[in-house]
């Protein structure tokens, strides 16, 4: 009867033995051919050949989707920053472009806070150019959040939902005249400013020579950590009072 008892302890603990061994490892089928061994497979790290692979698979990936969905913005990280020269993580975007001011109303309808739009009484004979919208890139908060779900993979990718505009741009052409309205948010503290006027006469002689093809009338101002714009080409007759009246009227809140 004593024997039994032993007998019964020692096939429990070798249950016991093997249950907790499946549990941490995944088993194979014992073949004919290993006798009583057991054959655990054991996950391999991939190889820097197959980390390339599995980098550009999701690289295209991303790439094709930002290509046809203009607004859209993605983080990529990557856990072996010599396979992406040296950074960690980098964004792939396809910031909105805009051709009519209709298709950029339409656009901004959406978006929250501070939205650049045709201010009232523009200038008889100035017509929509262009525009373009810029979300804030400087989200410190959404890579800390990508980075920690993509702990410990080779590549790892999530896309930015964003609602508010970290740059606008809206330019209005008469002739070889323009206007440019532009907004950006600041990712640093910023005292508000009144307006401010800088001319493009104002600047030296050799600075004009110099900035020739960068140079402009400046009108610039800040309000709520947020800085904005409006510039006129050199010669243009808009007056800096004239620009004031306009800046009055260009920001929606």
């Amino acid at each position: 009867m004593k024997n039994k008892t032993k007998l019964a302890i020692a096939t429990l603990s070798s249950m016991l033995l093997l249950g907790s061994l499946h549990s941490v490892v995944h088993a194979e089928p014992i073949s004919s051919h290993s006798g009583n061994s057991l054959i655990m497979t054991i996950a391999k790290a991939p190889t820097s050949a197959e980390k390339k692979k599995m980098i550009s698979a999701e690289i295209k990936k991303i790439g094709n989707e930002t290509e046809n969905t203009p607004g859209a913005v993605y983080l990529l990280c990557i856990s072996d920053k010599s396979m992406n020269g040296g950074s960690e993580c980098q964004y792939y975007v396809n910031f909105p472009t805009f051709k009519t001011y209709e298709d950029y109303e339409k656009w901004t309808a959406k978006l929250k806070g501070s939205v650049v739009v045709e201010p009232q009484g523009m200038p008889e004979g100035y017509s929509f150019a262009r525009g373009e919208i810029q979300n804030s890139l400087d989200n410190k908060d959404f890579e800390a959040k990508v980075k920690a779900e993509g702990k410990g993979k080779v590549v790892y990718s999530k896309k930015m939902e964003w609602t508010e505009a970290g740059q606008i741009k809206l330019e209005y052409a008469n002739g070889k005249d323009n206007i440019i309205f532009q907004m950006q948010t600041n990712s640093f503290p910023i005292k508000d400013s009144k307006y401010r006027y800088k001319s493009v006469d104002s600047h030296s002689a050799e600075d004009r020579k110099k900035y020739a093809k960068i140079l402009r009338n400046q009108l610039y101002w800040t309000e709520k950590g947020i800085s904005y714009e409006i510039s006129t080409n050199p010669g243009n007759p808009l007056t800096k009072d004239e620009l004031i009246e306009l800046a009055k009227t260009m920001i929606r809140k």
